[in-house]
């Protein structure tokens, strides 16, 4: 996991939580579910021993606006991710997202 300056927390969940129900990335589906259940952020994006889960790179743009790449590797051939450019305002909420490209494997 790879966080910017200005990155918290609180803001990538209020960014999964906004994409949860725009987006076809099964991922994000997922990470959602485990946020629902009560599992901390934070031991969600720990790498794995085998190298799978999920995963997160965050780069900063500017003061309030980040390029967010987020995914899970499931398996060998089993993921998918994509990357989105995310704004927020003053109280860490989403004000505008969008969606650049994806993977799947």
């Amino acid at each position: 996991m790879k966080l910017a300056k200005g990155m918290t927390f609180q803001r990538i969940i209020n960014f999964l939580r906004y994409i949860k129900e725009d987006q076809d990335v099964l991922a994000v589906k997922l990470i959602n579910e485990d946020l629902d259940e009560g599992t901390d952020l934070a031991e969600l994006l720990q790498v794995k021993e085998d190298g799978f889960g999920y995963s997160l790179d965050v780069k900063r743009i500017s003061e309030d606006t980040f390029k967010i790449k987020f995914g899970c590797q499931a398996g060998p051939t089993a993921g998918d991710g994509g990357e989105w450019t995310v704004s927020y305002n003053k109280d860490d909420n989403v004000v505008e997202c969008n969606a650049g490209s994806s993977w799947m494997s």
